[in-house]
């Protein structure tokens, strides 16, 4: 893998001098393995809800009973979730730490971790148990010979792990999002599969996270007549910048069409006009995750990077419901796969933009623009390790 200066990389802090990445941080596969190798290792990611085989039940269903465990894949790499006997998760490698042997196959409960090629044993933490012929040995077992217990958070109905050690806690990440659903337990919000959760779409997964960011193409790719430009007071559209994560949010057009007031946090009642409510709470958590809370329930996006292709994106797009008979109109009132269609085009279109090299740095409009900013801004800072 080649070396990257980071004085090509630069964006600087002062919005009103800053440029944006350049080109390159979106088409090349060697950029993209340093991405791997720092941003990916370093943040929080959720755990795929498709995995079980009729896809109605997701993994917290599975994990439900103590014992029980589920494998799944996150950027590649094989890993498993365990509920162990005090009804806690753990996330565990699915590799034997003996032959490599994946440990866990399929969705079970119950026992002791036994590897299906040479009998391995270990616990639901993870602690080596016992290893036919391995009685003797000296100066074993080893803290390698125990499985590497990955950092795991479950939180409603989301589970989300870290390959390395977090930029930040999770629980500090969150909490501001607890803050402003204060009136909503995240454990009322039920999955419901829908057509196309995990799809691959064009454009690097940078794209699709400054595209989210950015408030200022509303009025161009989402404009009327029936676009989220009309559903919304779009001169009142938020954007609220924390270190590891982000709200935007603006008035519903209509009340009838916002939150409830005793649903989110006082903060966004209008002194001005007691009859406003908030149309959307739209989340976006460093690197790649979005939460977007709407009175019908939640949607959440993850743009998951595929390796060796950096113009292209996994989109994961799960759906929890809050209100049954509101998100039976959410795609009619809150335009749920309308806004997603629209952004999946224009991103593209921006994707062949990208890899024509006629892309120059651009500059950030300081009002409109301090989303995609702040997001290109800690690309940098992650990758290079900049403060």
């Amino acid at each position: 893998m080649r070396e990257f200066s980071n004085k090509d990389f630069f964006v600087d802090p002062d919005i009103r001098k800053a440029e944006s990445l350049p080109d390159l941080a979106f088409v090349d596969s060697d950029f993209l393995e340093l991405e791997l190798e720092t941003v990916f290792n370093r943040t929080w990611m959720l755990v795929p809800q498709h995995g079980s085989p009729d896809r109605s039940t997701a993994f917290t269903e599975l994990l439900k009973k103590p014992g029980s465990r589920v494998p799944f894949s996150l950027l590649g790499k094989p890993l498993f979730l365990q509920r162990n006997s005090t009804k806690g998760i753990n996330c565990f490698p699915n590799v034997c730490t003996h032959a490599w042997h994946p440990l866990v196959e399929s969705p079970s409960t119950g026992g002791s971790i036994v590897c299906p090629q040479h009998g391995r044993e270990f616990d639901s933490e993870g602690r080596f148990v016992s290893h036919k012929g391995f009685e003797k040995l000296e100066d074993f077992p080893r803290d390698s010979d125990n499985l590497r217990k990955l950092h795991v958070e479950n939180w409603g109905p989301l589970i989300s792990v870290c390959l390395g050690e977090p930029l930040a806690p999770f629980k500090k990440i969150a909490e501001h999002v607890t803050e402003c659903i204060a009136g909503m337990d995240l454990d009322s919000f039920k999955y419901r599969p829908v057509a196309d959760e995990v799809r691959e779409v064009d454009g690097n997964w940078k794209q699709h996270a400054w595209n989210y960011m950015d408030n200022y193409h509303i009025r161009f790719v989402h404009k009327g007549p029936g676009g989220l430009a009309d559903a919304i007071e779009l001169e009142t559209y938020t954007t609220q910048l924390y270190e590891y994560s982000a709200l935007q949010w603006a008035y519903a057009r209509r009340p009838e069409d916002g939150f409830a007031p005793q649903q989110v946090a006082a903060q966004f009642k209008d002194p001005n006009n007691a009859d406003r409510r908030v149309f959307a709470l739209w989340w976006f958590i460093f690197p790649n995750l979005t939460l977007n809370f709407y009175p019908w329930g939640l949607s959440v996006n993850q743009y998951m990077p595929v390796r060796g292709r950096p113009d292209k994106t996994q989109f994961h797009w799960f759906q929890y419901s809050l209100d049954d008979a509101k998100f039976k109109r959410r795609n009619k009132v809150w335009l749920n796969e309308l806004v997603d269609a629209e952004d999946i085009e224009a991103i593209s279109l921006v994707s062949k933009g990208a890899r024509s090299g006629f892309a120059p740095r651009g500059r950030f409009a300081p009002r409109e623009e301090l989303g995609p900013h702040w997001f290109h801004r800690l690309i940098f800072t992650t990758v290079f390790q900049e403060s």
